[in-house]
């Protein structure tokens, strides 16, 4: 990775696509602070692309911009499709997208092989990753047979706009998947729509090599939000509650516990709360995840694979809908 447009000490170049609000020291980087993360002062924002302020230098055109940076953070979904990206990478500039966006499985191939060739590092979505609870139920020792998940969304107005798959379930999916390192044998899927025409609760079930089985419910017109995930293997169970970021592990040689089914925090073996990050939080992880990747020559927490993984089986769960989904009765 020897494309690093160094001026001064390390001082690595960022060029930003889109709305800079998002980013955890806007305010003081509209000011005229030039550092992106005060975790990394050598990173530093060059000016923007297709913005909505005069307060920093505003690039006239991608090529301009991608001219005196060594990588660009995009957040515009105008600009996160295949033919931009690609020609990021083809100017060996590593990219950060902070929203997703929707490529096929053979474009996000042909974005990985470019990268790299290119040694240029792509990272974009799977925001849950940077989540404590996520690094918690990855340092446990977990070896399912049975995993159970119910993500239930309370019902609003934008319910509508919201795909159950994309929206609300790959990050179940993932997390599935991270833990159960065996290859998918057979997937099945089946939905309803109550309230509109497109599926408003489905059921999945996912089985593995390993003859690990994976039964995932979802509804986007919940009475209340739920959000909780079960692994069961042969010597205890854990409960990973999303909602109030908490992972929950039972021991099967605790006999009083099966005599209580709400799954009391006095009867668990052990329960560990983990901080529940805002916005901003999220969002500088994310980048001091991406910078460091680049700086250490790492694979991404969010490469391109894991996408490709994710999609793989988000892909085969809309083929079974397709086939099984009963739509709404006008």
């Amino acid at each position: 990775m020897e494309h690093l447009i160094q001026t001064d000490c390390n001082i690595i170049k960022v060029g930003l696509v889109g709305d800079i609000n998002f980013l955890p020291d806007a305010k003081n980087i509209l000011k005229g602070e030039s550092k992106i993360l005060k975790k990394k002062k050598n990173w530093i924002l060059t000016g923007v692309y297709e913005s909505n302020t005069d307060k920093l230098r505003n690039f006239k055109s991608l090529n301009e911009m991608l001219l005196i940076n060594d990588a660009v953070i995009i957040n515009n979904l105008l600009h996160s499709n295949f033919a931009e990206l690609q020609h990021i990478v083809k100017y060996c500039k590593h990219v950060f997208v902070y929203q997703g966006f929707p490529l096929s499985n053979e474009e996000m191939n042909v974005l990985q092989n470019l990268a790299n060739e290119a040694e240029v590092i792509i990272q974009t979505g799977l925001e849950h990753r940077f989540n404590p609870l996520f690094a918690g139920i990855q340092q446990k020792e977990i070896k399912p047979r049975i995993i159970e998940t119910n993500h239930f969304c309370k019902y609003k107005k934008r319910s509508t706009h919201l795909s159950i798959i994309s929206d609300i379930l790959l990050e179940d999916i993932d997390i599935i998947l991270s833990k159960v390192r065996s290859e998918i044998t057979h997937i099945s899927a089946n939905g309803v729509g109550v309230i509109y025409n497109d599926p408003d609760i489905i059921n999945i079930r996912l089985e593995f090599q390993n003859a690990c089985t994976a039964t995932i419910s979802g509804s986007k017109i919940a009475i209340k939000d739920i959000h909780k995930t079960r692994f069961y293997q042969n010597d205890s169970y854990f409960t990973i509650d999303h909602l109030n970021n908490c992972i929950k592990v039972f021991n099967s040689n605790n006999e009083s516990f099966w005599e209580n089914t709400d799954e009391s925090d006095i009867l668990s073996e052990s329960k560990e709360i983990f901080e529940l990050p805002d916005r901003n939080s999220l969002v500088a992880s994310q980048l001091l995840s991406f910078f460091e990747s680049i700086e250490q020559k790492t694979i991404s927490k969010a490469s391109f694979n894991d996408h490709l993984a994710i999609k793989f089986v988000a892909d085969k769960i809309y083929d079974q809908l397709e086939r099984n989904f009963v739509a709404k009765c006008s």
